[in-house]
Order: structure tokens, then C-alpha cells, then sequence
């Protein structure tokens, strides 16, 4: 009879120990993206998916959420931006952070792990993120641009803009540990660094009513910026921001004025300390391009 029950404990543990190899958490998601850069809500939400390859009627019963400030206190379960602990609930999609202020351009990795009712699943892969611009503040930039038509642009019936074309040269004095470029070019713009176009977008970034909202975009530029001397360069298209033909229109359409753009680089170096290079006065600026009419 001993032996009985002992066996069947046995087959008990066996059993729970292969329910939570099979049940695993997936897609980790911050505001419905996949290790996003620049995310600018300053409680963004996570979305996860439990999966199981052996199982069904596989349900959620409770999760813990750890935030951390690097990958290796994650790796070692210290969650010092946030720990939610063990959260009695079958939630998993748009799940709120409550844990420290998050800062401008700071990164953070997370990990999930879940309870369900056929048996508790191990921790994610961690996942991570990076935050935008959160104030106003925290642009170290001026919006610069030419305030004025090229001699060969026209404002007639046939009215036509050139590109404006920015570029501006600068070191990166130390070994890069991580750089990000946050860029808002109104209308439209074009970012190169060393030659390299940044990112796979076209028509960024999106038109809004600039009277209510612009937008912009972050990209991890790490791999682009070299220690050393680098050159970052800008074209600029009219977009919906410059009202072409004016005053040959039935009815009239906001004209915001003439292109211009808005940037930061921000460097950080190993040793812990930061850059940032910011559009300024500085910047060369011409529209004598290729691109006459846009």
C-alpha cells in the first residue's frame, strides 16, 4: 500500500514538472510593440500570450512582473524600477506599469511569468524598451530651418519648394555604449548619419494639425555613430506642413510656414556620461539640391 501511494506521488510530480516545461509566455509587448524605441507614455502597458503545446483549456490565474534598469539585475530577478509581485488576475493584455517615474531616454528589460491552472510557467526571455521624450524640457534643440523661398522656388499658380538640406559635423569623444535620435522634420524628413539612412520609413513623420499635435520618432542609432568625427544630415520635404499654390485654391488650407526640423542625438559612453547634439544655429543649411520640387 506504501508503495502505491508513493508511486503515485511520483506521478504527481512528474506530472506538474511537465505542465510547466510546456506552458510558456510569449510575445511580450510594451503598447502593443515588440522591443520599441522611444515609447513616450509615461505608464506604458504590457500584453503577453501564454502558450502550450501539450495542453488545453490552459487559463492565466495570476502573473508578476519584474522592471529593471539593466540586464543583468534582471537576469538576476532584481526588479528596482518594478516588481509587481504575484497578481491574482487572468489579465494579460494592456497591463499598466505602477512602478518608479520613468525617464527621457532611459532603457528598461522586463520579464513575465505566469500561474495557470494546469501549473505555474518559468520567466520569459527578457524583453526591453526605451523611452522618448517626455517634456518639453528635455529637448536640448531649437527648430531651425530656412525661413524663406530659395531664388529659384515659386509661390505662383505653377508654385513650387526645393528641399531643405541640414547637415552638422560632430565627435563622439569615448567608447559608445548606447546613441538614439529622436527627430520631428515638418512636413516630411530624411535622416542620415555617416552617409546611412536611418530607419525604413517613408512620409515620416505622420501629418497631424499642427496646431494640435507633432509628432516624432526615435531610432537606436548605436550601430551608426562611431567614436570619432561623424556627420549627421537632414532633408527636409514640404509634406502638408507648406501649402503649395495658395492663392490659387478654391478654398483655403492652414499654411504653417516653411519646412524645418527638430533633433537630438543622444549619446551615452561607457564611463556613464552623456552627449547630446541638438539642432541649432549652428547647422549648415542650404535648399541648392537635386530635389527641386516636392
Amino acid at each position: 500500500m506504501k508503495h502505491k501511494k508513493l508511486s503515485l506521488s511520483f506521478m504527481l510530480l512528474l506530472f506538474a514538472l511537465t505542465i510547466k516545461a510546456t506552458v510558456t509566455v510569449t510575445a511580450l509587448r510594451i503598447e502593443g510593440l515588440t522591443n520599441p524605441v522611444g515609447i513616450d507614455a509615461e505608464q506604458p502597458r504590457f500584453s503577453w500570450r501564454i502558450e502550450t503545446t501539450t495542453e488545453k483549456g490552459v487559463m492565466q490565474t495570476a502573473y508578476q512582473i519584474i522592471v529593471a534598469s539593466s540586464l543583468d539585475k534582471l537576469e538576476k530577478g532584481q526588479g528596482d524600477i518594478w516588481d509587481s509581485g504575484k497578481v491574482s488576475s487572468d489579465a494579460s493584455l494592456w497591463v499598466q506599469y505602477k512602478g518608479k517615474q520613468l525617464e527621457t531616454n532611459d532603457r528598461y528589460y522586463w520579464k513575465v511569468k505566469v500561474w495557470t491552472n494546469k501549473g505555474e510557467a518559468s520567466w520569459s526571455v527578457p524583453a526591453r524598451w526605451s523611452m522618448g521624450v517626455l517634456s518639453e524640457n528635455d529637448w536640448k534643440a531649437q527648430w531651425i530651418g530656412m525661413e524663406r523661398l530659395a531664388p529659384w522656388d515659386s509661390q505662383t499658380q505653377w508654385s513650387r519648394l526645393s528641399s531643405r538640406y541640414l547637415r552638422k559635423e560632430f565627435p563622439a569623444k569615448k567608447q559608445i555604449k548606447h546613441a538614439t535620435a529622436h527627430v520631428s522634420g515638418m512636413g516630411l524628413y530624411e535622416l542620415y548619419i555617416n552617409g546611412q539612412r536611418v530607419g525604413d520609413q517613408v512620409l515620416a513623420p505622420a501629418p497631424t494639425d499642427y496646431r494640435r499635435t507633432i509628432l516624432y520618432n526615435s531610432y537606436d542609432v548605436t550601430s551608426l555613430v562611431k567614436e570619432g568625427n561623424n556627420a549627421v544630415g537632414v532633408v527636409l520635404g514640404n509634406g502638408r506642413f507648406y501649402t503649395m499654390r495658395q492663392d490659387y485654391k478654391p478654398y483655403k488650407i492652414t499654411n504653417f510656414g516653411y519646412p524645418k526640423v527638430r533633433m537630438n542625438i543622444i549619446i551615452e559612453y561607457t564611463d556613464g556620461t552623456k552627449e547630446t547634439v541638438g539642432t541649432n544655429n549652428t547647422w549648415k543649411l542650404t535648399a541648392d539640391g537635386p530635389v527641386r520640387s516636392n
